[in-house]
């Protein structure tokens, strides 16, 4: 297996959207001696030329679809390739990539199909290439310290995981009802496509494949009878409810007040201030934004969501993209079909039982974990307002908290720039894909407790795990 040894690794870029553009490639900026993306292919040529103009790729090299991409005549272009298109537009680019010699970071989920999954895992082994599946929580301090804990002894035997996806309620509004996965046959089912790093993690921290599973959920909310009386089609067209709605497009997409307001809860006093500053006096902050450059990115908001709506981030741009594109619909109205709650339980060997609780109406972000060993009790929170985990022992009744860190508003709480690290040290051959959770079979087990998972709500039955794994060889 070739890898670097000192120079940065060369890659080209399949899907230039939020997380290709907005993570890889900010990593790449702020690490050059790291990363350095040498093509790019997406269908959209403003997001082509955004991303062209910050590594300075020239327009040779920059395609409209992978397939131009991957058949340049160019030969192969880098050392790796970034598959980071739609869920179900992953395996077709990952496949011939291999074909070509291409090590891989492929976007989560691997592919919504089980057939898929097994097969381009089939590829990796017969490749011998590296495969980074972007399950990013296990690189992050927070995670990583549960591990080290679970692992130290320190609670015993694990007998019970709880685990709880707590996805806010303007954040699933966007993705999953108004958004690119609001309809699971185009996409994933969301336990797949949310909630994969959740079952990684599980399966990790645990140490044990799953035996069984049961699962159940339901979409009962974001559907159209529970729309406000009187409302239109449109945020835009005059909705009475507007002032009160949560949901109001603008005030997400156009001054981004639900994410602001994730700054009234942190624990820094200093934040909570600029926090009500942003939210309750936006003329003064949009004075003092005339004399400091963060504060007008504030005013002008030019970042996640607002990205995905639309290349042009001015305010008369992205309301252009309310009135006329999917974002700018009453959300009660989008014609989605994914879950917004769900609740799924697997047995492990020994009688560990573990519980993911995933919803769609938390009013912050984040995870929260409960792990009752024989010994003593983790707790864990890890949300936006800030990460904090703590231990008691039973013997003494005795309380530790073992971590905490303050405001998170991206990046996984380090872990997309954790996996990055974690990359790059493989390719240069200074940590092995085993040692780095870099191998595809690794990280097709939280494939494999989604689709049992989903299997086992349909059925409305327990179902066996084991049916859903590749064969032993």
């Amino acid at each position: 297996m070739a890898v670097k040894k000192a120079s940065n690794v060369t890659a080209v870029l399949i899907g230039a959207g939020l997380r290709g553009r907005e993570v890889y490639g900010q990593y790449a900026r702020r690490h050059p001696q790291n990363l350095k993306f040498m093509a790019v292919a997406d269908p959209h040529k403003d997001r082509r030329g955004l991303f062209c103009d910050a590594h300075d790729i020239p327009e040779v090299r920059a395609f409209d679809s992978w397939e131009d991409l991957l058949d340049s005549h160019n030969g192969k272009l880098a050392d790796s390739a970034f598959i980071c298109t739609q869920d179900s537009l992953h395996f077709q680019p990952a496949v011939k990539a291999l074909e070509l010699g291409y090590n891989l970071v492929l976007e989560k989920p691997i592919s919504p199909s089980l057939d898929e999954c097994q097969k381009l895992a089939a590829a990796v082994k017969d490749k011998g290439l590296i495969v980074q599946v972007c399950h990013v929580l296990r690189f992050t301090k927070f995670w990583q310290t549960v591990k080290q804990l679970v692992d130290s002894g320190r609670i015993g035997r694990i007998v019970h995981y709880d685990h709880s996806e707590n996805v806010s309620y303007w954040h699933f509004g966007h993705s999953y009802v108004r958004g690119h996965y609001k309809d699971a046959a185009a996409s994933s089912p969301v336990i797949l496509a949310k909630s994969c790093h959740d079952l990684d993690l599980m399966y990790w921290v645990i140490g044990e494949k799953p035996l069984t599973v049961q699962s159940t959920g339901d979409l009962s909310f974001y559907r159209p009878e529970n729309a406000p009386q009187g409302s239109p089609e449109r945020c835009t067209d005059g909705c009475p409810e507007a002032e009160d709605c949560p949901w109001y497009a603008p005030r997400l997409y156009v001054t981004a007040e639900p994410l602001l307001r994730i700054g009234l809860h942190a624990p820094s006093a200093l934040t909570r201030l600029g926090a009500r500053l942003a939210v309750n006096h936006r003329n003064t902050l949009k004075f003092f934004s005339r004399f400091n450059k963060r504060l007008k990115n504030i005013v002008d908001w030019d970042q996640f969501p607002s990205t995905v709506v639309t290349t042009d981030l001015s305010t008369e741009g992205k309301m252009k993209a309310l009135r006329e594109g999917p974002f700018g619909k009453c959300i009660f109205k989008c014609g989605n079909n994914v879950l917004d709650h769900q609740i799924t339980t697997y047995t492990f060997p020994g009688g560990t039982t573990g519980t993911l609780t995933l919803h769609g109406v938390s009013d912050l972000e984040g995870r929260e974990l409960r792990i009752f060993g024989t010994k003593g009790s983790i707790r864990g929170s890890f949300r936006y307002n800030g990460e904090e985990i703590t231990v008691t022992d039973f013997r003494y009744s005795k309380k530790e908290t073992v971590y905490r860190a303050g405001l998170s508003m991206g990046g996984h709480g380090g872990g997309d720039f954790g996996l990055m690290n974690s990359f790059v040290r493989v390719m240069r051959g200074q940590l092995s894909p085993t040692e780095a959770g870099a191998d595809v079979e690794n990280a097709l087990e939280a494939h494999y407790m989604a689709f049992a998972a989903e299997d086992a709500r349909e059925a409305d039955r327990t179902l066996d795990m084991a049916a859903y794994r590749l064969p032993k060889q």
